[in-house]
């Protein structure tokens, strides 16, 4: 595709996204100012969560900023994974998997991700990995997942991730990669609501259960929409919800722009954890 032709769709789906967005900001506007008519300080909505066996630790009010992002889903992982070594790899969907012909030993006096960090900067081991993080919040004891970094934040989405396994006897026995290339800003810098806002509208939308806990919360890059090969992103508040008396958490993920509650296949995500 060449590049006029993105620049026209991106304008197309910008006017589509920024009429949708407006009437979810009408809304939210809508649901705040019944609120405040009705005497309701965020405080007392807290109160209220509390009240409801809700968990809560102590919450920022204070609103950020951030992008529209871009990206774009190419083939070179695919191109460059015969450079890697004692590992075998395929490649579909854009996504690479890799299988360590010997599993790799990792230490059980510290913290898996310690390996692992310290070899990113190999690319036999691992394509483009000083562009991942570790991300805590997503791995488990069996699973641990790096996100792609992009402009100050990272990518909660499978678009951008890194997934290692684990085996029982401590050691790695492979992996699964995505990665976004030419990532971009694709508008200027705009406020963000705060994370008190986006969990006090997860709660008045019914989304967060009673007798449950607030893991933790925070914002970083979704996928909004796939337009052919390139990746649009938006600032998403990612919410951890777990159950009392569960090992499980609930991830709940509302646009950091508007408000607005996003639904797709990975909004509803149940993962073990440790507590």
């Amino acid at each position: 595709m060449n590049f006029k032709r993105v620049e026209i769709i991106f304008l197309f789906t910008f006017l589509a996204i920024d009429i949708f967005l407006f009437g979810m900001y009408q809304q939210n506007q809508n649901l705040q100012s019944e609120n405040v008519s009705q005497g309701d300080s965020n405080s007392t909505i807290i109160k209220e969560m509390k009240n409801d066996q809700i968990k809560v630790g102590k919450l920022s009010d204070e609103e950020q900023a951030a992008y529209y992002v871009s990206g774009t889903r190419t083939n070179t992982l695919q191109q460059k994974m015969g450079q890697l070594t004692n590992q075998s790899t395929s490649f579909n969907d854009y996504e690479l998997t890799s299988e360590f012909t010997q599993p790799i030993n990792v230490a059980q006096d510290a913290p898996p991700q310690e390996t692992i960090n310290k070899m990113l900067t190999d690319s036999t081991f691992i394509l483009y990995g000083q562009q991942y993080q570790y991300s805590k919040e997503l791995s488990d004891a069996n699973t641990l997942v790096y996100t792609q970094k992009a402009l100050g934040r990272n990518i909660y989405s499978a678009v951008g991730q890194i997934r290692f396994e684990i085996n029982d006897q401590h050691q790695l026995i492979g992996y699964t990669q995505r990665y976004l290339e030419d990532i971009k800003s694709l508008r200027e810098k705009s406020e963000t609501i705060s994370e008190e806002r986006a969990l006090i509208w997860l709660y008045q939308y019914n989304e967060i259960p009673n007798n449950t806990r607030i893991k933790w919360s925070k914002l970083e890059y979704t996928k909004l929409v796939n337009i052919d090969d390139n990746c649009v992103l938006i600032p998403t508040w990612v919410v951890a919800i777990k159950y009392n008396n569960s090992p499980t958490i609930q991830i709940k993920r509302i646009n950091a722009f508007t408000g607005s509650i996003i639904k797709d296949s990975t909004s509803n995500i149940k993962a073990a954890t440790n507590s």
